[in-house]
């Protein structure tokens, strides 16, 4: 059958592990859907969560691709039903951990940037209710650099069951301050005008 040539793509060597699941996993299926489109169209359809995976349903084909994990996954009929694919890395170049450029950002005062990573909760603050209302909460990076996110929970669901030592990933700006920095836009911009960022905590996308 011709999804076979799904399997049959060549191995590029991943530069990390695929920590940075929902970066990789959009990365995964925008490569589907521009190398596979009579597979996985229309193009640009949203990422949800379905039973621990990460998901794009595509109603012309009526198939789904998926990762869990760094594992990827297609559903549909002319998959017959559900059919591992392989891993991330066997299709794109994985992230690297964003680690570096934000203690670049901080040690040299830059912001206004959108960056991603990934963290551990270290505290958990009161709601910042000053204009619209942000869920505040500080994460440590791997490096130990500290941020705080501010999620504008007017425009993006609150993040409910938030807890210390939680591990998130985030996709938001980047504003330098003198203790590690702060990430906000971690939502959708309902004037289509800035870069949509996003939240992901147990496996819930939050934008």
């Amino acid at each position: 059958m011709r999804y076979i040539t799904l399997l049959l793509l060549v191995l590029i060597p991943a530069i990390s592990s695929a920590e940075n699941f929902l970066i990789n996993s959009n990365k995964l299926f925008n490569f589907a859907e521009a190398s596979y489109p009579e597979y996985f169209s229309p193009a640009g359809v949203t990422t949800t969560t379905l039973d621990g995976y990460l998901v794009r349903y595509y109603p012309n084909t009526g198939n789904y691709i998926g990762t869990k994990g760094e594992e990827v996954y297609v559903y549909g009929n002319v998959f017959n039903g559900l059919l591992r694919a392989g891993v991330i890395s066997d299709y794109v170049e994985l992230e690297t951990d964003s680690d570096e450029l934000l203690a670049q950002l901080f040690a040299n005062g830059k912001s206004n940037l959108q960056v991603y990573g990934t963290g551990i909760v270290i505290s958990i603050l009161s709601d910042d209710l000053d204009g619209s209302r942000h869920q505040r909460f500080i994460i440590e990076l791997k490096s130990k650099q500290t941020l705080l996110i501010t999620h504008n929970i007017d425009l993006a669901p609150r993040i409910f069951a938030l807890s210390q030592n939680d591990k998130i990933e985030f996709f938001g700006e980047y504003e330098w301050n003198n203790k590690g920095g702060v990430i906000h836009w971690t939502h959708h911009d309902p004037e289509g005008i800035h870069v949509n960022g996003w939240v992901l905590h147990n496996n819930v996308i939050y934008q």
